[in-house]
């Protein structure tokens, strides 16, 4: 790694001439991201290190933490620079003065960003612990009022069987459930007006009018983009006729579930339970407003496990029957504790429905009170499990792609490293990782250690140290995928969306295709090394949330006949993390 180049005086007239033409260096870096390699942090360059202490030392009051994890960086990846070292022990007291700040204010959740984060740097205040910051927010959620928020942490094991439960636990169930009516006004078709309503169902969680239904059911509500009329209300099974006005308190789009809020007093209110330890064929029941007949319950099995139709989880398949208007309500066992939450169906496949783990409701619900659109961190990668040569055995996380200038990149963990455990929890699969990160919240630190492939021998995995890398989690974006090819050059956006790694051939947008993601779109459309393709249109499809790209290509395949093809694939991917 290079050194000092640079006498004292010529770092300091830089160092000047960094903070007079940084939003110069900005734009010049924005306009050669088109053209050819993104722009990185090269931390064997010195001017590059000079640019990166000035950028992390404008971080320092407006966002701590940032500082923080880019000081810390610069630490771990340069030698020889004593501003390094100061510019990390400003970050660190800035960001405890940060952390006592938030304790006094009671503001407990921002308190444990701060202190994990200073934990996992191993710089945390001695007086403090996670359980003490974590026994001081049950106690502000008992003092709210918030009894569901402080039962959280205390599920009752599910001890599912196959008789049905008591009529007595039937008719309470029921009298906790709603149906969710979303009035949007007329649709005009042909010049015909049509009532325009969305039907959903939902479940109490709180005696105080706090009920769950999903994101869908309730999205123009809260969605932005759309313009139209809408109005909320629910309907009880006591008075069907009856509009009751609710509101939307968090919604959260990528889990698909919506907190809603209403001025009435329920007469029951569901326990949550924990889904851990249901097994295929436990018998499971749904109650909902199915064609909006309120309060109907159905029964059937755990069907499956594990089907992966959340980009951050895997969900229960469930045979008990599904059909509009059952969206967001509550899958229950024999006691009547919510395993999971109903939210979709194929309409052409009988018993063919899913559910979504209690469980998650469980990791979201603090941000769903809170209030707002519910955020989830992610690193601004693309990854697959990784295997041992020769083996079914998962050995960790392959880093197939990083962002420019994302978390893993400004951290220095170059694309192929394996990942190997998130602070000290071992994780050996995409859906272990993924499983670690969504307890966390956006903005906080965490310690990666991993294999870079420098080092990687699957043959001798065992035998190697890991190398330790701190990464601040940033918000993850509702289509990684756009914001992959809206921030970095769209020969490198073919990797993580389409499964083509390319490399140019002289001036054009000619690429060379060096490998090819196994199971991608790519794969699947019969690309492989060697080939050569032209990019020629990009489309994106906002509605469906996809993207569709056109390319010129001669395939090894093909014999390398001259062929236009296709390509389509979602923006958003179960392999982003």
């Amino acid at each position: 790694m290079r050194s000092c180049l640079m006498s004292n005086c010529q770092r300091r007239f830089f160092r000047l001439l960094v903070s007079a033409c940084a939003g110069i260096l900005a734009v010049l870096y924005a306009s050669c991201a088109t053209a050819g390699d993104p722009p990185r942090i090269d931390y064997s360059d010195e001017k590059s290190i000079l640019y990166e202490i000035e950028t992390a030392s404008k971080t320092l009051n407006t966002d701590p933490l940032e500082g923080l994890v880019r000081s810390r960086a610069l630490l771990d990846n340069t030698n020889g620079f004593p501003e390094v070292q100061n510019l990390f022990n400003q970050a660190s007291e800035r960001s405890r003065a940060e952390f006592d700040i938030a304790v006094a204010a009671g503001r407990w959740s921002d308190a444990l960003v701060l202190f994990r984060s200073l934990k996992a740097l191993g710089i945390a205040p001695l007086e403090w612990s996670e359980a003490l910051l974590l026994e001081n927010r049950l106690l502000a959620w008992k003092n709210e009022g918030n009894l569901t928020l402080a039962h959280l942490d205390e599920p009752v094991q599910s001890t599912p069987e196959d008789e049905a439960p008591p009529s007595v636990i039937v008719s309470n169930m029921i009298k906790g459930t709603v149906t969710v009516w979303v009035d949007k006004g007329l649709r005009i078709e042909n010049g015909v007006g049509y009532a325009d309503r969305v039907i959903g169902s939902g479940f109490f969680i709180d005696h105080r009018g706090y009920l769950i239904t999903n994101y869908h059911v309730i999205e123009s509500e809260v969605n932005p983009e759309y313009e139209g009329y809408s109005r909320l209300f629910i309907k009880t099974g006591d008075d069907p006729d009856a509009r009751i006005p609710a509101r939307v308190i968090g919604w959260d789009p990528v889990l698909d579930i919506a907190l809603l809020k209403t001025e009435i007093k329920p007469q029951a209110v569901f326990s949550l339970g924990t889904s851990e330890d249901l097994k295929i064929g436990n018998r499971i029941y749904a109650i909902g407003s199915p064609a909006g007949l309120e309060q109907t319950l159905t029964s059937g099995i755990v069907s499956a496990q594990k089907r992966r139709l959340l980009s951050l989880g895997n969900v229960l398949q469930i045979d008990a029957p599904i059909n509009h208007g059952n969206s967001g309500g509550p899958i229950v066992d024999e006691a009547g504790r919510v395993q999971a939450v109903v939210f979709a169906g194929i309409e052409p496949y009988e018993g063919l429905n899913f559910a979504i783990p209690v469980e998650f409701l469980r990791i979201i619900l603090p941000a769903l009170y809170a209030g707002g659109k519910v955020t989830h961190p992610w690193t601004g990668s693309f990854g697959k499990t990784a295997q041992l040569a020769g083996s079914t055995a998962a050995m960790g996380v392959s880093v197939v792609y990083t962002l420019t200038n994302g978390p893993l990149s400004v951290a220095g963990m170059p694309a192929g490293t394996v990942v190997t455990s998130v602070n000290g929890v071992r994780v050996r699969t995409l859906e272990e990782l993924q499983g670690v990160l969504i307890r966390e919240r956006p903005g906080t630190i965490i310690k990666i250690a991993g294999i870079p492939p420098e080092l990687l021998d699957e043959s001798r995995f065992d035998s190697f140290t890991e190398t330790e890398w701190y990464i601040r989690l940033s918000q993850r974006p509702e289509l990684p995928g756009k914001k992959i090819f809206t921030t970095d050059v769209e020969s490198r956006a073919l990797l993580p969306v389409f499964g083509l790694d390319v490399e140019r051939v002289g001036a054009t947008k000619k690429y060379l295709v060096r490998s090819v993601v196994r199971g991608s779109i790519a794969d699947e459309s019969g690309f492989s090394e060697q080939d050569v393709v032209e990019i020629r249109e990009v489309l994106f499809d906002d509605e469906n949330k996809a993207v569709s790209i056109q390319l010129y290509t001669k395939r090894r395949k093909s014999g390398y006949l001259d062929a236009f093809i296709g390509l389509a694939a979602s923006l958003d991917s179960p392999s982003y993390f």
